[in-house]
């Protein structure tokens, strides 16, 4: 099958997509019998924004099979089974919504999805791990295993986390009935105070003086528009990247919104060593086409004020302005972070002053620092603020 490369797309008609969403994305190209067979391989692996907008989506690449005398055979049989897994995961939360229990779960999940090694964990603030049923540590697969990670938050902080075969949840409308039925499932189980352990316990978090570290993938939404659906994997990358690190470091995730994530550190060297392997890390990963996927990070040392849903305080403003006056790429700390670092600090690790610049929302101006390491990239352009002081 000859590339459609963007010219050639772009002058293509509408008609010539099986799937033409709301924002005007034209998805599975059917203007030639090559393209046809490809959308038919392919159409279980696109999101549609309804079950009509898939319906419509079938019939018109269902016609046009029939119009170059394609018998979809495998295509139709795909159906049906998609069919069949949909009615059972349908069951699958009736089910577990009248008698399940936290063991009943990773049974049932394994019969409805046919992955005899499908593992359902519990993430453990205070273990800083995900635990399975017993509250035991389990690792993460990584990239070199078969197994893939499927992660489930509450309020953008993890959850639980399924360990399972690729093929497991390859059909997006499956997968979101799946993981509907798990989050029910966990979150009737937490209040009843079934499971092993809970998402995130304030109690564990540290208090007093503490370093905070956030960041944020730059252009986050261009990569979006970019990946369409595959950004999805592009963010399950990230947040396994950064809490890897992050463990390592003995940090604490604290929270996780969109493409941000927040971390606690009971000494400011941690959170250093933590940003520059977070940095390393990104710089070796190899993204889908080769895109620029970068975080900046910012650190910041204070004494927030400790709750049961977590840290709020100035402290906490202040790190997130830090964080959003860096670059991709870039790790911007601030003075009173430095400071604290003095007493034990990290080998090789060096601090270039960016000046005192005023960031949005705090009185006074903050001597700003960038954090220069091996392997790190060292030219960025100035810090993102208002003005500097």
């Amino acid at each position: 099958m000859s590339r459609l490369d963007a010219k050639k797309r772009a002058r293509l008609r509408e008609s010539a997509f099986a799937y033409v969403d709301s924002h005007g994305r034209r998805r599975l190209p059917i203007h030639d019998e090559a393209h046809v067979r490809n959308a038919l391989a392919r159409f279980n692996q696109v999101v549609f924004e309804s079950e009509a907008a898939r319906e419509r989506a079938r019939k018109r690449l269902l016609t046009a099979a029939k119009k170059y005398g394609i018998l979809p055979i495998g295509f139709i049989t795909g159906q049906l089974q998609s069919e069949r897994r949909h009615a059972t995961a349908g069951r699958l939360v009736i089910e577990l919504g009248r008698n399940g229990a936290p063991g009943d779960l990773e049974q049932r999940l394994r019969g409805v999805l046919r992955d005899p090694t499908l593992t359902v964990l519990y993430w453990s603030n205070a273990a800083g791990a995900y635990l399975d049923g017993g509250g035991k540590p389990v690792p993460l697969p990584t990239k070199k295993d078969k197994r893939v990670v499927t992660y489930l938050e509450r309020h953008g902080r993890p959850m639980t986390a399924l360990v399972h075969d690729p093929a497991a949840l390859d059909d997006p409308d499956l997968t979101e009935t799946v993981l509907a039925a798990v989050r029910f499932v966990v979150e009737k189980d937490r209040a009843y105070g079934q499971l092993p352990v809970t998402a995130i316990d304030a109690a564990v978090l540290p208090t007093g003086f503490v370093t905070l570290l956030m960041s944020d993938i730059e252009a986050s939404t261009a990569l979006l528009d970019r990946l369409g659906d595959g950004y999805r994997d592009v963010l399950n990358d990230v947040r396994r990247m950064l809490r890897s690190a992050v463990s390592r470091a003995d940090g604490r995730e604290i929270d996780t919104r969109a493409d941000e994530f927040f971390a606690v550190f009971e000494r400011a060297t941690n959170a250093v060593e933590a940003a520059a392997a977070i940095q390393r890390a990104f710089g070796r990963k190899r993204w889908p086409e080769d895109l620029p996927v970068r975080v900046r990070i910012g650190i910041h040392s204070g004494r927030p004020t400790l709750t049961d849903i977590g840290y709020i305080g100035l402290a906490v403003h202040t790190v997130a302005r830090v964080c959003a006056a860096a670059h991709g790429g870039q790790i911007v700390i601030s003075e009173m972070a430095k400071d604290a670092v003095a007493g034990s600090p990290s080998t090789g690790i060096r601090y270039r002053s960016l000046g005192r610049h005023r960031l949005p929302g705090l009185g006074e101006p903050q001597g700003l620092f960038q954090i220069e390491a091996d392997g790190l990239p060292a030219t960025f352009p100035p810090p993102r603020t208002e003005a500097r002081a």
